[in-house]
């Protein structure tokens, strides 16, 4: 059985997940719209879907 972690580590927890943004919108057609936390994510993503827009 596993133990319960501390109200302050979940809080901690659930505070970084919300508060971790993506920095960059990339739409790769009309339909499809992904987000991207880091550069390299991105230029990956640019080199499948040349014809993608960054959005922001």
């Amino acid at each position: 059985m596993a133990r319960k972690k501390s109200k302050e580590k979940v809080e901690k927890i659930i505070n970084e997940i919300k508060n971790s943004k993506p920095k960059f919108k990339l739409q790769l057609d009309n339909k499809t719209t992904i987000t991207l936390k880091t550069q390299e994510q991105l230029n990956k993503w640019m080199e499948m879907y040349p014809k993608a827009q960054l959005i922001s």
